[in-house]
């Protein structure tokens, strides 16, 4: 008897019970396929699942539901379950309305249709400051990406979706209840009056269950109910209940067959689990790494507008010589041309800038007309002046308003004594300046006191020296700056007292007197031929021209070498205080450290087991098919009308066996040898997934320290750079000793570019390393965030990086350890002369290197007992014990040389 049933008629005068029946059964139905119902009952269920997947705190995640958070862009709550419906294409709009001719608009007429295609309010959720722009920083940045990403939002729905395809297998093995009824009215005759027949039939009330072990279980009971209202009118009842099991023997039998689609949803689960874990923190670092790019972009904006600024200063300092025939309108074009194209450059630079902006909100998922304030505290470091003392710069350039009165020409007394008081006036800001300088300095040579030179590279020793005879300079210059200015009351004495003397004795006006201008004798000698007699007058004293002279000396010279040298000075110490601090660790216990901790290499090798698992199953459906299947079927009592009246007299039991030979079993065959490929497939994508892991950990210890002697290198080059353009300033306002004056002029303009190229790399050194940084946490798997996105564990990882020492012996044999490529190219070689030895023998000398270490060195790759040679840096010895008298001494070990990168850590 099939699970279906049957149904039996009886007669009744009434069919008022059943229809009571199926009045009753109809609302409860439709209550239990409430669309929130089911949903929430996934949402808990899935949520369950995801959470026992968090078997470990390298892949914890966040507590969070499916749908985005209120203040998100992505948030559409209204549309869960039965919502208003999208805005449409107006032209795909005709061919839903009417597909093909036919009217289809009934259904979805009823649903409204919504005004936004996001969220109206999440705009007003953004952490807007008073301007309403958008405060972004490193921090934020990640949160807003959290909050607004499409990419993380899909990530995440990708764990929930496997959470939902775990359940669907769970309940295959669940006992799975069913039950329904159904009404049949029934007539014949010409006239539909012959026999008329109304059948209720209670269908398939009961379960089945599918068994661990391949079999089916099912019961069900089947009642059913029979009126006729024909002229013979009579009732009908009858009853049912069925019991059947089915359990294969060979093909499809056993657990390992029937339960591998369920081991594979488990264990699918816990794959999706860690790979959002690890998608996290790479997203972390994508979003960190545009933000720090930002800020080298705005540190090149900085720099350029700096430049641009010199630019502007020198072209009005030419223009101005020009006009007094100091130099050439060949000069002048000269520093024209270079100020356009630092102008230029400028405007690059913004547009680079505007554009890194729009790709990072792209990244966020915000639109492009947010308006972003960018926070820029990380590039404090990089203000190499104070504020201050570049006002003072500009403030000093009282040189400009001196120059014009170049005797014999005299200065009006008034004119003087203002610049003399704008002269004390820088004076006392200079004086207040140099303590912080003098602050800064010590706190530099601080860290220089700490440094154990011992342990530097040859490339640290050489920055370290650099930096020591760099402090030496700067202390005599800050000592003979202190000097100056504790004795400049002297020296200001003696100038007041030569503008009181121009005052008390002016020079003779006579018309008569004979003066010749700057100009005039610029037109009858040249600039190397001028003698300081032919511009002072010839008669006598001039107290105009003295007065001029003094304060020309302490304007010109004093003032301005002041002001240079304390913005030299701080320049360099600011310079040096920004700081890479270095740290040592050899590749292979990174590469083991990541072996150990990659989420997704653990991925890569359960999936490795998962292709094992498919040969055993593809094997399983080469074999015959055999099975036992019985039911029992206890019916209803035939002389009773009642549809609830079991009889055992009606029993009926049944049992078979089933056997099909494997006769055809092409198709299974093909199948079984392509999931054996396929699991050598899995296997080499094992290996290439650690060497690609190895190669990824190497590439980022090489860049970091790359980053960090370029940084070094950069910050050598901003202070030699720097120093080149202060001389080329100076020969250019000497005249310079046998230069043209176009070869000084342009010195300066190139000095001035390689210093601004000097300061761009600097910065661009400094980024690369923080992202660096973030690159080799991510890569080792042991960046952990809170929450909310937070990096929590930089300097407690940095620790356990450092107290990581085990090298894995099986990725490291220790017995081929000698023959590994060093990190700098070379080789390994064999035989006697140097060559490669013919490939099968070295395979076979290679097995039998493998062989005989097995049984010496411990194959566990947590075992401590590889500890860090102190006599010999950077070499590991793994302790063996061997009885041979010839083998290594068991107290020292296997060495194995480890190649160690340096590379820093540090703001």
């Amino acid at each position: 008897m099939s699970l279906a049933g049957r149904h039996a008629r009886v007669s009744a005068s009434s069919p008022r019970w059943g229809l009571i029946c199926l009045l009753l059964l109809i609302p409860s139905s439709i209550s239990a396929c409430a669309r929130s119902t089911y949903r929430q009952a996934a949402d808990r269920e899935s949520y369950c699942l995801i959470e026992s997947r968090e078997l470990d705190t390298r892949w914890q995640l966040p507590n969070r539901p499916v749908e985005p958070q209120q203040v998100s862009r992505l948030y559409t709550a209204s549309e869960v379950d039965c919502g208003p419906k999208p805005q449409d294409d107006p032209a795909a709009k005709r061919f839903m309305d009417c597909p093909d001719g036919w009217r289809n608009t009934h259904y979805y007429d009823r649903f409204a249709t919504k005004a936004n295609t996001e969220n109206p309010i999440w705009v007003d959720y953004l952490p807007r400051n008073q301007d309403g722009k958008v405060e972004l920083d490193q921090q934020s940045a990640v949160q807003l990406g959290l909050l607004h990403s499409r990419e993380y939002q899909t990530q995440f729905e990708n764990v929930y979706l496997t959470a939902l395809n775990l359940s669907g297998n769970r309940f295959e093995f669940e006992t799975q209840w069913f039950g329904g009824l159904g009404g049949v009215f029934s007539a014949d005759g010409r006239d539909l009056g012959n026999q008329r027949f109304v059948d209720l039939t209670v269908n398939r009330l009961g379960f089945d269950k599918n068994l661990a072990g391949g079999g089916e279980m099912a019961v069900a009971v089947v009642n059913g109910l029979t009126w006729e209202f024909g002229s013979n009118g009579f009732q009908q009842g009858q009853a049912s209940l069925v019991a059947a099991f089915t359990q294969p023997l060979l093909r499809g039998a056993f657990r390992h067959v029937r339960l591998e689609s369920l081991t594979q949803a488990e264990r699918d689960l816990l794959y999706s689990v860690r790979d959002f874990a690890r998608f996290r923190r790479l997203f972390y670092v994508d979003l960190s790494e545009s933000y720090l790019r930002l800020l080298t972009l705005v540190q090149a904006i900085r720099n350029t507008e700096s430049n641009v600024e010199n630019l502007r200063k020198n072209l009005t300092e030419h223009e101005f010589y020009a006009l007094l025939k100091i130099v050439q309108q060949v000069q002048v074009d000269q520093v024209f041309q270079s100020y356009q194209q630092g102008r230029a450059s400028l405007l690059s630079a913004e547009q680079a800038f505007i554009a890194a902006q729009d790709q990072l909100k792209l990244q966020l998922g915000l639109p492009p007309w947010v308006p972003l304030q960018i926070d820029e505290s990380l590039l404090d470091p990089f203000e190499l002046v104070d504020p201050n003392l570049v006002r003072l710069q500009a403030e000093a350039q009282l040189f400009e308003r001196l120059v014009q009165y170049l005797p014999p020409t005299r200065a009006p007394l008034d004119m003087l004594e203002n610049s003399f008081q704008d002269y004390l006036q820088v004076q006392n800001s200079v004086a207040e300046i140099l303590p912080k300088i003098e602050s800064e300095f010590e706190q530099w040579l601080t860290r220089l006191e700490a440094v154990d030179s011992s342990r530097l590279t040859n490339d640290d020793q050489l920055d370290m020296d650099q930096q020591r005879q760099l402090s030496e300079r700067i202390r005599t210059t800050l000592s003979d700056l202190r000097q100056s200015i504790d004795n400049r009351g002297d020296y200001n004495t003696q100038l007041q007292q030569k503008l009181q003397v121009y005052r008390d004795d002016p020079p003779n006006w006579a018309a008569g007197e004979s003066s010749f201008s700057i100009e005039e004798i610029l037109r009858t000698k040249s600039l190397e031929d001028i003698n300081f007699q032919d511009l002072l007058a010839d008669d006598r004293r001039d107290t105009a021209i003295e007065a001029w002279q003094a304060m020309e000396d302490a304007v010109g010279r004093r003032l301005r070498d002041e002001i240079a040298e304390l913005y030299v000075a701080q320049t360099q110490i600011r310079l040096f205080l920004i700081e890479i601090e270095p740290y040592s660790i050899a590749s292979e216990t990174a590469i083991t450290f990541a072996h150990q901790n990659r989420l997704d290499l653990m991925n890569t090798k359960a999936q490795v087991v998962d292709a094992f698992r498919r040969v055993e199953v593809a094997a399983d459906a080469l074999q015959s098919d055999l099975s036992i299947d019985g039911s029992v079927a206890v019916g209803s009592d035939p002389n009773s009308n009642s549809a609830f009246s079991f009889d055992s007299k009606s029993n009926r039991y049944r049992v078979g066996v089933q056997f099909d030979g494997p006769l055809n079993r092409l198709n299974e065959r093909n199948a079984y040898r392509a999931r054996q490929i396929e699991y050598q497939r899995a296997s080499r994508q094992l290996l290439a997934g650690k060497d690609q892991i190895a190669n990824e950990v190497r590439a980022i210890l090489r860049q970091l320290e790359l980053s960090r002697l370029n940084f070094q290198i950069a910050r050598q080059r901003v202070v030699a750079a720097a120093r080149q353009v202060d001389q080329a300033q100076v020969a250019l306002s000497t005249g310079g000793e046998g230069q043209q004056g176009t070869s000084l002029t342009l010195n300066l303009l190139l000095a001035q570019d390689d210093l601004l190229n000097a300061k761009n790399d600097l910065i661009g050194n400094w980024v690369s390393y923080r992202i660096q940084k973030l690159r080799l946490f991510a890569a080792l798997d042991m960046l952990y965030l809170d929450g909310q996105g937070t990096w929590i564990n930089e300097q407690v990882g940095l620790q356990r990086l450092a107290d990581f020492q085990a090298v894995d012996p099986e990725y490291f044999p220790p017995a081929l350890a000698p023959d590994f490529d060093d990190g700098l190219g070379n080789l390994p070689q064999t035989g006697t002369t140097g060559g490669v030895a013919d490939p099968i023998d070295e395979e076979l000398r290679m097995r039998q290197m493998r062989d005989s270490q097995a049984e010496e060195v411990e194959p566990e790759l947590l075992e401590p007992a590889a500890q860090l040679d102190l006599e010999q840096p950077g070499v590991f010895r793994l302790p063996v014990n061997s009885p041979d008298p010839a083998a290594p001494n068991p107290a020292n070990g296997i060495v194995i040389p480890s190649v160690p990168i340096s590379f820093g850590f540090g703001d």
